[in-house]
């Protein structure tokens, strides 16, 4: 089983108590199916919903084989991928081309219009029950759309399921995980959005139900924070869950930088505006926050550490962590061997 994340603050735990706990239920996976599921191994379910993979690129010629590689490693295999190439001016159009799987959607922009724009169509070539996502510098677990499809059937009321992310370095080494909220000794649990904020899960190993989705829509306009200002519109007033299984490799270690990171918080900004009128207090508190972390990050940035707080937004990894990882690298890196897609 998994080793559980230690944090001075759960999100979670912090919206049952604001509620009494009669809003939040969190129930122990089966220890079979923890265990299968960081083994690889397939998912105990037929493989019926199709699944829409959204896969913005730009200029991803170096990544793009082991991400591509990721989808074929695929237990699950009723999958479509919607890939968007955003005016990429390497390989990363002819990668895409010789990739030969009927079950990957191409279209490309002739300039770059930024990850909001690009998300927003690859939104609009879906034609799956559920949406899940993939970066081009990322790779997926072969075992994540198998557990998470059934754990959404498994819970009809959640229409957002989340999970960890291994995060790596430039060398594809492992060196840390994202945060999940959960409690010490949870594999699962579900709760309430019930006001705007920081969405309290991590959005590249989520999978969303299609209908909520498409009702919400990505902003073309944002290149960054997209994924967040999606997520509060999709999750708002509604369940959404966590697992602790890790399924998902994300590059995050390499790839955040303080330019990055100030950008991001701006666009945040934008999307908590909006939520003035509803809720008014909320939407004050979550910018008042957000101006509160861009001051810490600027002077963190004069005294050259923001790197330390970048990295504090992820846990150490974990032993079991590093286990699945590497089983999981070596079934998606045989594949990619085996196939010359790059």
């Amino acid at each position: 089983m998994l080793a559980k994340l230690s944090q001075p603050v759960c999100p979670i735990a912090h919206q049952r108590s604001a509620r009494g706990g009669d809003d939040s239920s969190a129930s122990r996976s089966p220890r079979s199916f923890v265990a299968a599921a960081l083994c690889g191994n397939e998912s105990p379910m037929g493989g019926e919903p199709l699944v829409s993979i959204m896969m913005p690129c730009f200029d991803a010629e170096r990544t793009l084989p082991m991400a591509l590689a990721s989808l074929r490693a695929q237990t699950y295999e009723n999958w479509e991928a919607l890939v968007v190439d955003d005016g990429s001016e390497d390989r990363t159009w002819e990668i895409l081309g010789d990739f030969g799987d009927p079950r990957l959607r191409l279209e490309r922009f002739d300039r770059n219009r930024g990850r909001g724009a690009a998300r927003q169509r690859c939104l609009e070539m879906a034609e799956g029950a559920l949406l899940s996502f993939l970066d081009a510098d990322d790779w997926l677990f072969p075992n994540k759309l198998a557990l998470q499809v059934s754990l959404m059937e498994q819970h009809p009321e959640v229409v957002v399921l989340s999970a960890a992310c291994v995060i790596t370095n430039a060398r594809g080494e492992p060196v840390g995980l994202t945060r999940t909220g959960l409690r010490v000794g949870e594999d699962f649990a579900t709760a309430r959005f019930a006001h705007p904020g920081p969405p309290p899960l991590s959005f590249p190993p989520s999978i969303v139900r299609m209908a909520e989705a498409k009702g919400a829509g990505f902003d073309p306009e944002f290149r960054r924070s997209q994924d967040s200002d999606f997520l509060i519109r999709v999750m708002l007033g509604k369940r959404y869950a966590v697992s602790s299984i890790p399924v998902y490799a994300y590059s995050q270690a390499e790839a955040a930088n303080l330019g990055k990171t100030l950008e991001g918080y701006r666009y945040r900004l934008r999307c908590y505006s909006r939520y003035r009128k509803e809720f008014p207090l909320h939407s004050r508190s979550a910018m008042a926050k957000t101006l509160a972390r861009m001051g810490v990050y600027k002077v963190a940035g004069w005294l050259r550490s923001e790197q330390r707080l970048i990295e504090r937004r992820w846990e150490p990894i974990t032993p079991e962590a590093k286990d699945a990882y590497a089983s999981a690298y070596a079934g998606v890196a045989g594949v990619a061997d085996g196939k010359a897609v790059s």
